[in-house]
């Protein structure tokens, strides 16, 4: 909190228990997949496609 503005963040944990211990949790956050690198993939491919095609 460097600005004085309280900002909620939302993330989405995922608990598990630690097999073999007592009362013990992983804890683990769930990622979003980034689609940018795959999009931008599928642009060059089309890309080629037409110059190849034309």
């Amino acid at each position: 909190m460097i600005s004085g503005k309280e900002v909620a963040l939302q993330r989405k944990l995922k608990i598990e228990p630690i097999e073999g211990s007592y009362n013990s949790y992983a804890v683990n956050e769930k990622e979003k997949r980034d689609w940018s690198g795959n999009i931008y993939l599928a642009c060059v491919a089309v890309i080629l496609a037409i110059a190849f095609f034309t």
